[in-house]
């Protein structure tokens, strides 16, 4: 099987979304004083994607191991980011 970048585009300007909502959150949660680290990070962005179903080649690409895996690897890159 070959994937067209074309297929991924779609794909990836979403996970850059979820990636701008993460640093957002995160500068919410500085601004009100609240710990925070990856995990935390993971579950809430990770809530915000339950309703997103990408497809590939028509076949939804994220069940919801997937998509959490997906969120914790948004969420490190997110947390990397901001490290001082």
């Amino acid at each position: 099987m070959r994937i067209r970048p074309t297929e991924i585009i779609p794909l990836a300007g979403n996970l850059l979304k979820y990636l701008q909502q993460i640093v957002d959150h995160i500068a919410t949660l500085k601004a009100s004083g609240i710990e925070f680290d990856e995990e935390v990070l993971a579950i809430y962005i990770s809530d915000k994607m339950s309703d997103w179903k990408p497809k590939i080649k028509g076949k939804v690409v994220l069940d919801d191991d997937t998509r959490f895996a997906c969120a914790r690897f948004l969420s490190g890159i997110a947390f990397n980011l901001i490290k001082e």
